[in-house]
């Protein structure tokens, strides 16, 4: 089943001339809302099989001062009828206003899939990051383990991974906030035991993507930018910046990015998106661009920028698939405020002077990319807009069909 960990959106009203591998256009199918009006207000998304079953289900956050006090901590379960089934996760604490990030993941290595969030004040802290941790598929509907890993010192963090960054075989969390602008890398020692260390501290804005940028085997990280070099040893020893655009910052510092192998010329490529407008956060209008990854990224001052959009913003969501199936990674790229939309750029050879308007009046602030109906394409998921009384969307592809 084809999975790529990204971000979120929505259905295609009308049909596009946009053609894929096989010759068919790229549509997508009218907009499902997973929860059927049962939730409002989502700030977070995520889909994987939780129960292994097969089949890809959802997990929906919502909740805080942004959605008018209403919460919600559920997972919705793909039957094999198409219907969807909530299942709400039971905490022992009381929740703090803002959920900003979560992810899903085989945090405990036992074959089933857990679930990592960050919780805070939005604009106070501490930050608190959980894990539920799955009982597994005969005990997927009891009560999941619940784990404060780690409080932070610090509020609004927006930006959460998931990888190994130590390569001991276990997944790490790795969190961007504010106040102090700092990243954070949680290193787990085992399901109840972890260390919270420090990876650069000063650099101020929002967007976060993990990728092995020099190719040394070890996940490196990216940010509104910038790259960081993961050190031989990542839980003592510094992580060194290097430039992708070191003036981006300066414009926007709030991006959404990702990293992939956008040319297939076997080197990582970053994209960023300028993600927010508002002046406590974000910044003016500017690029969505992808940077040629170099042969040699350490010795390099600037990376070659190529411009997707300009004069653009607000797009909280910058994703990469292979929506049409022609052997190369597309740009998902998602409005959130505003004049929404969801819109995908056709990679050709490396040029999108193509585009594909999946929704109009929606758009994306987190979520995933991913095949949800099992049928060899990727397909969206993910909320409308940021809380409020956004819903949890799926956004079915059509050119298998």
């Amino acid at each position: 089943m084809k999975q790529v960990k990204i971000c979120l959106s929505f259905w295609i009203l009308s049909i596009t001339t946009i053609l894929g591998v096989q010759g068919q256009a790229l549509t997508f199918a009218k907009p499902l809302d997973v929860s059927n009006g049962t939730v409002s207000g989502v700030s977070c998304v995520d889909s994987e099989d939780i129960n292994g079953d097969g089949l890809i289900d959802i997990v929906v956050l919502e909740g805080g001062v942004h959605a008018e006090d209403r919460a919600t901590l559920a997972w919705f379960e793909q039957n094999k009828s198409g219907e969807w089934n909530r299942h709400n996760f039971s905490i022992p604490t009381a929740l703090d206003d803002f959920i900003g990030s979560a992810r899903c993941g085989d945090v405990d290595n036992d074959g089933d899939i857990d679930l990592i969030f960050s919780n805070d004040g939005h604009s106070t802290g501490p930050i608190n990051v959980y894990l539920l941790e799955n009982p597994g598929k005969k005990k997927v509907n009891d009560p999941w383990s619940f784990h404060l890993i780690s409080s932070i010192d610090g509020f609004h963090a927006n930006d959460m991974r998931l990888a190994d960054m130590d390569a001991d075989g276990k997944l790490d969390v790795i969190v961007r906030h504010k106040n102090p602008e700092s990243v954070k890398i949680v290193f787990q020692n085992k399901i109840d035991e972890w260390q919270t260390v420090t990876a650069y501290t000063g650099q101020a804005g929002e967007g976060l993507a993990i990728g092995d940028i020099n190719s040394d085997g070890s996940p490196d990280i990216t940010m509104t930018g910038h790259w960081f070099r993961t050190p031989e040893n990542p839980r003592t020893e510094s992580y060194e910046r290097f430039d992708i655009e070191s003036g981006y910052k300066s414009i926007n510092p709030a991006t959404k990015e990702e990293v992939g192998d956008i040319n297939n010329d076997g080197r990582l490529d970053v994209v960023l998106s300028p993600a927010e407008h508002f002046k406590k956060y974000g910044g003016e209008n500017y690029d969505l661009a992808w940077y040629e990854g170099p042969e040699n990224p350490e010795e390099v001052k600037e990376w070659r920028k190529h411009i997707v959009k300009s004069n653009y913003n607000k797009a909280h969501c910058a994703k990469l698939a292979d929506f049409d199936n022609d052997g190369d990674l597309d740009i998902l790229s998602a409005v959130a405020w505003d004049n929404r939309e969801i819109r995908i750029f056709i990679n050709d050879k490396g040029e999108f002077k193509n585009s594909v308007l999946v929704a109009e009046g929606k758009g994306i602030y987190s979520g995933s990319v991913v095949d949800i109906d099992g049928d060899g394409d990727f397909d969206i998921v993910g909320e409308d807009k940021y809380a409020q009384d956004a819903k949890p969307w799926i956004h079915r592809n059509m050119i298998k069909k």
